[in-house]
C-alpha cells in the first residue's frame, strides 16, 4: 500500500476472486478462491479504523472512517440476522475476527494464537510506524486494487473452475483442495451441516493442519504414499473409484482423525499406552501413523487389551531405538508400516481360511512379520547393536532422536519417572553435556595422554562421552576435577556493575541416573569411557531387548508377499501362485506369473496398457524372441531375472494407476525349496 501511494501508481493487480450464490433466493457468497485475500484487507481495514479510533492514525475526516466501516465491514441492511460483520471465517477464525470489532485489547489477546489476531497485530504495528499513511491515504491506495472478479451461477461447475485456477504451480494447502473438492458439489445448507459435523472436527482433531493425516488416511485405504504435490488428485482417484457417499466418507475421515490424534497427542483413555505414545511421538516422525490409526481401530473393534495395544507400540519403539542406533535410515520404514497392518491380516485370513485358530496375540503376529523382514528394513540384532553402539555419533543425530534416546535412557523404566525431560530438553532448560569438552584445554589433553586427539575423536559425541546437565555452558572446557567437584565464580551485572557469587555443582551431585557412574569417578580418560560405554549399552539392551515371537506359522504355510514389499528378496525363491485383488491364480514359473499378471491388467485397463506398449518399454507392441504375447499389438519383455520381472510389474501397475500390493505372491517356504539361484534363466 506504501508503494502504491508513494510511487501513485494508477492501479495494482491483487488477483482473482471466484465465488457463487449461496442459494438463489440470498444475495451471500461462497468465495471459493481468494478467501486470504478478502480476509487480509478486511484486516487491514479494520486495523486502519481502530488505529484512528485510538489515536495511532491520522485522519482528517472522521466520517470517511464510518463510511468506510459500513461499505466494507459491515452488512448494514441484512435482514434477521444477529451477527452483520460481512465476512464470515471459519468458525475458529470467526470468534477471533469478531473480536477485533471490539477494539479491546483484553478481548483480542483472547485469540493470540489464531493467524488472524497475528495478522491485524502485524498491520496495525506497520500503521503506528514512523512512515505511516494517513487514514485516507490508506484507504485510496486499496481501492487502486484490481481484482479479476469471477461470480457463477447455480449452472456452473464451481469444483472445476477450483482445479484450473490451481492447476498452475499456486501455493495452496493440498487440505484446502481436498475439503473443496468434498463440499463443493453439495448444497450449500448441506455443505455446512458436512463442514460443521466432519470437516471442523477434523481440521480441530488434527490441529488445523489436516494435509499430513489426508495423505496417511489415503495411505491406510490405497496402501500406497502419495506424493505431497499429488494428494489432492489422489484423493479424488480415490474417491471416483470407489464412489462412496460424500457423507460416509467424511465420518470415516472424521473417525481416522480421532485415531491420527490419540496417537500423535497420547490422547487416549489409557494413561499407560498415553506415555508410551508420547514417548513415540518425541521421536519426531510420522512414517508409522498409517499404522498406528488403522491399529487403533482394529483394537477397538476388536477389544484387544491394554497390555497387547502397549506390547504393539513397545515393539515399535524398540524397531526405532535400534535402528536409530545402527544408523538406517527411516525413509524405509514407510512403506513397512504402511504394509504392516494389512501382513498380519494375511496370516489372521489364512488361518480362517484353514479353519484353525491363532492361539497368540496380535502382538505376537506382528513381531514375527517384523522379524521376517530383510533387507532395508530388518529388526536389528543384539549384534547390530553391539557393534554400532560404541561408535554411533550420538550427539550429531536430529535433535528429535536425541531428545528421544536420552529421555529414555535416563528414565529406563524406573517408577521415579520424570515426564518433564523432554519438554526441559526442547526449553533448553536440561541440554547434553559433553564430559570430555570439544576443545581440549592443556590441562585435558594432560589428563588423557599422549593420545589425547586420537580418544576425543573416538569417543567425543559417542554415549560413552554424554550426559545431561543443567550447567552446560558453566562447564564449558573446564577441567574434569572441576566438573567432578563444582565451583563457585563470580558474576558482574553489566548494568549495575554488581556481583553475583554463582554455584555450580559437580557430577558427584548430579541429579541425573546418566552421570550415576561419574559419581565414582574422579578421572576420566579412555579406561572411564570404554567402561561407562558399555553400561550404557547394557542399559540399552535391557530397555530394548531383542524380540522374539510366540507365534508358529501354519505348518508348510504359503509366504504371502505384496509386490511393492521392498524387504523381501524373491531371487532363488519358489513360488505356487499370485493373487490379484484377492482373487488367487496358480503359477509355478515367474516368466508365467509375469505374463498371465499383464493378462489380467490388460483385461482391466486395454486402453492403458495399449498407451504402455507404444512407449517401448518393458511393454511393446511388436513380437520379439525375448517377447511373450499378452494382447494384439502389446507383448512383455519376459526373457530377463526375477529381480527384473518385479520391477517391470512396479512400473506398470504405477503406470496404470492399480496399487502394487493388490498383487500378491505365494511364496513357498525356504525349508521346503530346494532351489538354487536361477536369477539369469528366463524361465524363472
Amino acid at each position: 500500500m506504501v508503494k502504491v501511494h508513494e510511487q501513485n501508481l494508477y492501479s495494482h493487480f491483487f488477483g482473482s476472486i471466484v465465488s457463487v450464490k449461496a442459494s438463489e433466493t440470498e444475495n451471500d457468497l461462497l468465495i471459493i478462491d481468494g478467501q486470504q485475500r478478502i480476509t487480509t484487507i478486511s484486516i487491514l481495514i479494520l486495523a486502519a479504523i481502530n488505529a484512528v479510533k485510538n489515536g495511532d492514525m491520522a485522519c482528517e475526516d472522521k466520517e470517511f472512517v464510518e463510511d468506510t466501516y459500513e461499505k466494507y465491514l459491515i452488512a448494514k441492511y441484512r435482514r434477521h440476522a444477529e451477527r452483520k460483520i460481512k465476512l464470515r471465517p471459519i468458525d475458529e477464525d470467526m470468534t477471533a475476527y469478531d473480536a477485533l470489532f471490539t477494539n479491546d485489547p483484553d478481548e483480542i489477546s483472547k485469540y493470540d494464537k489464531s493467524m488472524i489476531v497475528g495478522n491485524y497485530k502485524f498491520f496495525y504495528n506497520l500503521i503506528k510506524s514512523p512512515k505511516q499513511l494517513s487514514f485516507e491515504d490508506l484507504i485510496e491506495a486499496i481501492e487502486k486494487l484490481i481484482v479479476i472478479d469471477i461470480c457463477l451461477d447455480s449452472k456452473d461447475n464451481p469444483q472445476l473452475i477450483f482445479e484450473s485456477l490451481n492447476s498452475c504451480g499456486k501455493d495452496l494447502e493440498e487440505a484446502d483442495k481436498v475439503r473443496n473438492y468434498l463440499l463443493m458439489s453439495e448444497k450449500p445448507d448441506i455443505q455446512e451441516t458436512y463442514y460443521y459435523s466432519y470437516w471442523s472436527k477434523i481440521e480441530k482433531a488434527t490441529d488445523g493442519e489436516p494435509t499430513m493425516f489426508i495423505r496417511d488416511y489415503l495411505t491406510i485405504k490405497e496402501k500406497v504414499i502419495s506424493k505431497l504435490e499429488d494428494l489432492y488428485f489422489d484423493f479424488k482417484q480415490y474417491d471416483e473409484e470407489h464412489n462412496i457417499p460424500r457423507e460416509d466418507l467424511l465420518a470415516d475421515m472424521l473417525k481416522f482423525a480421532r485415531f491420527y490424534r490419540e496417537a500423535g497427542k497420547g490422547e487416549t483413555e489409557s494413561a499407560k499406552l498415553n506415555k508410551k505414545l508420547k514417548q513415540l511421538a518425541s521421536i519426531g516422525s510420522n512414517v508409522c501413523m498409517p499404522f498406528y490409526m488403522i491399529f487403533l481401530d482394529y483394537a477397538r473393534e476388536h477389544e484387544l487389551s491394554e497390555d497387547v495395544q502397549y506390547q504393539v507400540f513397545d515393539v515399535i519403539e524398540n524397531y526405532w531405538a535400534r535402528r536409530i542406533i545402527c544408523g538406517w535410515p527411516a525413509n524405509v520404514m514407510a512403506k513397512t508400516f504402511a504394509l504392516l497392518h494389512s501382513d498380519i491380516m494375511r496370516i489372521y485370513k489364512e488361518h480362517q481360511k484353514r479353519g484353525k485358530e491363532i492361539e497368540v496375540s496380535y502382538a505376537e503376529v506382528m513381531k514375527f512379520v517384523l522379524l521376517k523382514k530383510q533387507g532395508t528394513g530388518v529388526f536389528p540384532s543384539d549384534t547390530n547393536i553391539k557393534e554400532n553402539f560404541p561408535q554411533r555419533q550420538i550427539y550429531k543425530l536430529p535433535s528429535s532422536y536425541r531428545t528421544f534416546l536420552f529421555e529414555r535412557m535416563e528414565n529406563l523404566d524406573s517408577k521415579e519417572y520424570d515426564d518433564a525431560i523432554i519438554e526441559k530438553m526442547n526449553e533448553g532448560k536440561i541440554t547434553i553435556e559433553h564430559i570430555m569438552p570439544q576443545h581440549l584445554s592443556p590441562q585435558w589433553k594432560l589428563d588423557l595422554g599422549p593420545e589425547a586427539e586420537e580418544i576425543k575423536e573416538r569417543y567425543l559425541h559417542t554415549f560413552a562421552n554424554l550426559t545431561l546437565s543443567g550447567y552446560n555452558q558453566d562447564y564449558s572446557n573446564r577441567a574434569y576435577s572441576e566438573k567432578w567437584d563444582g565451583y563457585t565464580y563470580t558474576k558482574k551485572n553489566r548494568d549495575t556493575g554488581a556481583e553475583t557469587e554463582i554455584t555450580v555443582y559437580g557430577y558427584r551431585d548430579s541429579a541425573f541416573k546418566l552421570s550415576n557412574y561419574l559419581k565414582t569417578h574422579t578421572q576420566w580418560t579412555e579406561a572411564e569411557l570404554k567402561e561407562r560405554g558399555e553400561i550404557l549399552m547394557n542399559n540399552f539392551l535391557k530397555l530394548w531387548p531383542m524380540i522374539t515371537s510366540a507365534y508358529v506359522p501354519l505348518e508348510k504355510e504359503l509366504e504371502i508377499v505384496s509386490l511393492d514389499d521392498d524387504d523381501i528378496e524373491l531371487t532363488g525363491r519358489k513360488i505356487a501362485g499370485f493373487r490379484l485383488h484377492g482373487e488367487r491364480h496358480p503359477d509355478i514359473v515367474w516368466k508365467n506369473l509375469l505374463v498371465d499378471v499383464c493378462k489380467l491388467l490388460y483385461k482391466e485397463k486395454p486402453t492403458e496398457m495399449l498407451y504402455l506398449a507404444t512407449k517401448e518399454l518393458n511393454l511393446h507392441a511388436h513380437s520379439n524372441e525375448n517377447y511373450s504375447y499378452v494382447a494384439d499389438n502389446c507383448y512383455i519383455w519376459s526373457s530377463n531375472s526375477t529381480r527384473t520381472k518385479r520391477a517391470i510389474l512396479l512400473y506398470i501397475f504405477k503406470e496404470i494407476g492399480i496399487s502394487p500390493s493388490e498383487l500378491e505372491i505365494e511364496l513357498v517356504p525356504e525349508s521346503d525349496s530346494d532351489a538354487t539361484l536361477f536369477d539369469n534363466m528366463d524361465d524363472y
